[in-house]
């Protein structure tokens, strides 16, 4: 087998390990009845991140999608928009008792699943995972920005 053969091969058993990984991820919000926006967005208000524009930035959204997420938000009653005092167009959102009461029980549970499997690599396998995924998110970022340039 060539080394193109080889790559080929490898490179179909990455992206079924990390469809594999993205569709465990995708668990965490159904597991809470939220969409993946709503469950982000929830987790991100709760670390602090609480504009809509930082948060659509964070989770790559649309501002479209992030909206509808927000206003299910609201509907369930897990988080509340204010506006700021200098610029009532752009909003702030917070967590309702309600909703810090759901991030704690539901999503900080799921967090907590995470934190223990990542307990079951050793350090060094976790240094290593760690920075094969920052080095191949650069490649790929490197080549759609290449491939931009050129048309």
């Amino acid at each position: 087998m060539g080394q193109k053969e080889s790559s080929a091969k490898t490179l179909a058993a990455f992206r079924e390990a990390t469809m594999e990984l993205d569709n465990l991820y995708s668990r965490f919000p159904k597991s809470c009845g939220l969409s993946e926006a709503e469950y982000w967005s929830l987790l991100l208000i709760y670390e602090g991140i609480v504009t809509q524009s930082r948060i659509s930035e964070q989770l790559f959204l649309s501002r479209q999608t992030l909206n509808s997420a927000f206003k299910q938000l609201q509907k369930k009653g897990l988080i509340r928009l204010e506006p700021y005092q200098d610029n009532l167009r752009s909003k702030r959102a917070f967590l309702t008792e309600a909703g810090k009461a759901f991030v704690e029980e539901n999503v900080l549970r799921m967090h907590r699943v995470e934190e223990r499997a990542w307990q079951h690599m050793s350090q060094e396998d976790q240094a290593v995972l760690t920075a094969l995924t920052r080095k191949f998110s650069s490649c790929i970022r490197k080549e759609l920005d290449d491939s931009n340039t050129k048309g």
